[in-house]
């Protein structure tokens, strides 16, 4: 893997965000700073098409600072656009969403009300956003979920809050539904839709043929590794989605990654692979315990973890927890490779 943009990797080595960054003549990345500590921003990326719109492609995590910082480079790369009160904004011809986290897709509802572009994602994150738009977490499934997975009594309070929980305030109203081998709506562009799933039930990569980029979102990452299943509940198993993803963008070697997170890079398949060995290594883990735990706690707790099993609290804790159901189950319906 080699990173290939010294503006972005100049800046997390002084420990700066990455400033506005050119990736071709018509396509920019945006840093957008997201709160948690874990991943300091997401990348915005905004395509200029032949007719002088603007797509957007993950606008990135809701907050007014990171309004103003859009607002600023649309009017820098659509320097003719006015009318809206937000400079460049009226320029918007449409959005993409990779997956349905807000850290990509949490300004697309402001975003989406100031130009009237519609909102594209997978037909499975459309779904997904609607039962979290309603749904309320039912402490008494809660608790039997904790009870289930072996969760000592004590525990199961800390944790409850937290099973299924739905990111505050992410309401989207998804206007079209995208599948795999769509194109999107950008002149000048021809880049088809690869679903991904993994890290989510309908996550997309989006493949730019002509330019030699794939924009990877949250399923390929250059300095960490991307979780799995944090979409909600599935009938398959994420962890056997995601290999069976990462084998779908091999043969896209020679495509620049443009990943949601971290900085732009070459050695995609280098990196997937990577990413697989690191999941499939977490499963052979669990599958070397599984016999002598029971529970999805006496795994976890057999496991190792970052900050140490005992440092592990709240939603990191719950987390974990998450992580080792989803090892547990691929091992048994799936054995290893």
């Amino acid at each position: 893997m080699h990173p290939t943009s010294t503006r972005q990797t100049d800046a997390i080595g002084r420990g700066e965000l990455p400033p506005l960054d050119r990736v071709r003549d018509d396509v920019w990345a945006l840093a957008q700073p997201m709160p948690g500590g874990h991943l300091a921003y997401s990348f915005t990326y905004l395509l200029r098409g032949a007719d002088g719109g603007i797509h957007v492609i993950d606008p990135g995590w809701d907050s007014d600072a990171n309004w103003d910082r859009l607002t600023a480079a649309l009017a820098e790369i659509a320097p003719g656009a006015s009318g809206t009160g937000a400079p460049g904004v009226d320029a918007v011809t449409g959005i993409t969403g990779t997956h349905l986290h807000p850290d990509h897709v949490g300004m697309a509802a402001r975003l989406r009300a100031a130009c009237g572009a519609q909102l594209a994602m997978h037909a499975l994150e459309r779904r997904a956003l609607e039962r979290r738009s309603v749904r309320r977490t039912d402490p008494v499934a809660a608790l039997a979920r904790l009870e289930e997975w072996g969760v000592p009594e004590e525990r199961r309070g800390e944790l409850a809050q937290d099973v299924d929980r739905s990111p505050e305030g992410l309401v989207l109203a998804v206007d079209e539904e995208l599948d795999d081998g769509d194109l999107l709506p950008v002149p000048g562009f021809r880049i088809s839709v690869l679903s991904t799933p993994g890290h989510t039930a309908g996550h997309l990569c989006l493949r730019d043929d002509d330019r030699g980029l794939l924009f990877t979102g949250d399923h390929v990452l250059p300095t960490v590794f991307p979780g799995l299943g944090l979409g909600g509940a599935t009938p398959s198993n994420p962890l056997a989605d995601y290999l069976a993803s990462v084998e779908r963008i091999l043969p896209y070697a020679r495509y620049e990654a443009a990943p949601g997170h971290g900085y732009r890079f070459t050695g995609l398949d280098a990196r997937a692979t990577e990413c697989a060995e690191h999941q499939l290594t977490r499963a052979r883990e669990v599958a070397a315990v599984l016999e002598e735990e029971p529970t999805v706690w006496g795994t976890a707790s057999r496991l190792t973890w970052t900050a140490g099993w005992n440092g592990l609290q709240g939603f990191q804790l719950l987390s974990a927890l998450s992580q080792t159901e989803m090892h547990r189950d691929f091992v048994r319906r799936h054995g290893l490779p």
